[in-house]
């Protein structure tokens, strides 16, 4: 008997947005109260606080010689029993498995991560996708998950995972079903330090609940609240992090504004955009309510449909980056320069819920580094420098759009929200009222910065400028970017 190959659809899910919440409350942040439930609720394994750690991984297109990054956030988790396996994996809201790295696949791809040994623990049991129980020998499912770059091979295993180390006591402990990768592709894979995924989309997007993570957590009554919440730092004197089971009040100042999850049963933490305005003016391409936006902690990137793509980014293209290094007599290396305060027209997104949400230029626009590939004078000054002189990148800011063309029922009309959004916004995911929650992240920056005055507009000229919104350091739009095929990462949508 022939074992049973699930295939799974890849749907490219890459975004990079941040957004503005108009008539938002400022918090000056949690009350003594709010720390003290927080961590009662700790205490008593109701609510679980991941940190989050970031990579970045330089990249260069080929096309444009534009140097750029890649960026991801990661925490640990822990499987099996007795002894836990420790992995480093990425929380993705755009997919829907726990996904890690078994000692069956010897590819070198495998080998530079940690890979699960199920034999190392004692109470994992070989089943198939349905949760029967695979005889040594017999013949058993296999998943197969393809990305925009690369895919990945698994078969199944039901095992304890843990959020916590050896110091939890089980308070985040339970059973539930684990992807263990027998395959790898070289890339995405082994550019990051991450070993694996673990899936945080509704149950739809799993094959069946008790792959779902969340979905256990509130099945095993280890949450105080049916939700989570995503926390992205924007400096290095901050820690990034997702917590389960209720949100972190000292991380917002701004009360949370609600937007209903959109084509629920789709599986993905989707809302509906109801118009789109690009400074003072509509645009009518979202007039007829079919465009949506997904928020994915999965990517970094502002994914725009195809056919409207080159139109948005003629809007938006309009940008004065403030600061740009041309010569070595810059006091501040061009690495160091971010587009925070590009000077360009404000893009507003309506949403389902009376919602708007506000990108500015430092949120949308991204810095680029264009390096000289060959001495253009031959006088060993680089791109018509003076020779002798150092070399030093050309610094541009530019918005970050991504073309995706995705079909019904996901696509056609489909945005993606990822990384920028997540840095300017604490994002809160209620599973049970199945709605997303947006409230003005905190950062250590913004201690004086009303949330109620943080962007000024001026209606007669579309260029507007940021008075005291703090992305942090802004990174170069992805490599995706500058190159016409693209190297999108995918997601996973089964059918």
């Amino acid at each position: 008997m022939c074992c049973l190959q699930i295939f799974v659809v890849a749907v490219i899910l890459q975004l990079g947005i941040s957004h503005e919440i108009v008539d938002s409350t400022a918090v000056a942040g949690a009350s003594s109260s709010a720390q003290a439930q927080a961590q009662a609720e700790q205490a008593a394994g109701k609510r679980h606080i991941v940190t989050l750690h970031r990579q970045r991984v330089p990249v260069r297109s080929d096309s444009t010689g534009a140097i750029s990054y890649k960026s991801v956030y990661f925490g640990s988790i822990f499987l099996g029993a007795p002894d836990k396996q420790e992995f480093s994996v990425v929380f993705d809201t755009g997919s829907g498995h726990i996904i890690v790295p078994s000692t069956e696949c010897r590819s070198h791809t495998c080998l530079v991560h940690r890979r699960y040994n199920r034999e190392d623990s004692m109470i994992a049991q070989d089943i198939d996708y349905d949760g029967t129980v695979v005889q040594p020998g017999q013949a058993r499912d296999q998943i197969t998950v393809a990305f925009g770059t690369g895919e990945i091979t698994g078969e199944f295993v039901n095992d304890r995972f843990c959020l916590e180390g050896d110091e939890d006591h089980g308070a985040s402990c339970m059973e539930l079903r684990v992807v263990t990768a027998t395959e790898m592709s070289q890339e995405p894979f082994q550019s990051f330090s991450f070993d694996g995924v673990l899936g945080l989309g509704l149950d739809s997007l799993a094959l069946a609940p008790e792959f779902s993570f969340v979905h256990m957590l509130i099945k095993n009554e280890k949450l105080a609240q049916p939700l989570f919440g995503v926390f992205l730092a924007d400096s290095d004197e901050e820690s990034s992090e997702i917590s389960f089971g209720g949100y972190s009040e000292n991380k917002i100042r701004s009360k949370f504004e609600w937007s209903p999850v959109a084509l629920a049963h789709l599986g993905y933490w989707q809302v509906r955009i109801l118009a789109l305005r690009v400074g003072n003016r509509t645009i009518d391409y979202c007039n007829d309510g079919e465009c949506r936006a997904v928020v994915d902690t999965g990517t970094s990137l502002l994914a725009v449909p195809q056919m409207f793509a080159e139109d948005l980014q003629e809007e938006l293209s309009a940008l004065e980056t403030p600061i740009q290094a041309t010569s070595a007599s810059s006091k501040k290396p061009a690495r160091d320069r971010n587009c925070k305060d590009a000077v360009g027209p404000l893009l507003h997104f309506d949403l389902e819920g009376g919602i708007t949400m506000t990108l500015t230029p430092g949120d949308y626009a991204r810095q680029a580094q264009i390096v000289a590939e060959e001495d253009v004078n031959g006088d060993g000054s680089g791109e018509g420098g003076v020779a002798g002189d150092e070399k030093i990148p050309e610094t541009i800011c530019q918005p970050t759009l991504m073309p995706i063309d995705l079909p019904a029922p996901l696509g056609p009309k489909l945005f993606i929200w990822g990384e920028p959004v997540l840095k300017k916004y604490y994002t809160l995911y209620d599973w049970g009222e199945k709605r997303i929650g947006f409230a003005l992240a905190k950062h250590l920056d913004d201690e004086d910065v009303d949330a109620d005055t943080e962007v000024s507009v001026d209606s007669q000229d579309l260029e507007s400028k940021v008075l005291g919104d703090k992305i942090g350091e802004d990174e170069a739009f992805d490599e995706w970017l500058a190159s016409p095929t693209g190297a999108a990462v995918s997601k996973p949508l089964l059918r």
